[in-house]
């Protein structure tokens, strides 16, 4: 399971809360995104763990829900980044 999981998650958010991508180049930016969601979920799995790549999908999710918007790109790669960082410290001071 691990990413394909999580990214399902993630996509039923978007079908739940995002109605607006109807016209194609509002499908063309999602499925983008969701490609760049899948791959950063991936880079936070293989460098900081399954845990830490749920905490990523889990924001993921929370932020569609809670704006009726796509992360952008940028801020999932941000985020993912901010991710890693806390975990490997976290297990650095163990």
């Amino acid at each position: 399971m691990g990413v394909t999981d999580a990214v399902w998650r993630i996509e039923t958010a978007i079908a739940d809360t995002c109605d607006r991508f109807d016209r194609d180049a509002d499908r063309q930016q999602a499925h983008c995104r969701r490609s760049t969601y899948e791959q950063t979920l991936a880079d936070v799995d293989r460098q900081a763990g399954t845990e830490a790549m749920y905490t990523l999908a889990n924001w993921i999710e929370r932020e569609i829900r809670a704006t009726n918007r796509l992360p952008a790109s940028h801020e999932v790669r941000q985020v993912g980044a901010e991710i890693c960082r806390y975990r490997t410290a976290s297990s650095a001071s163990r």
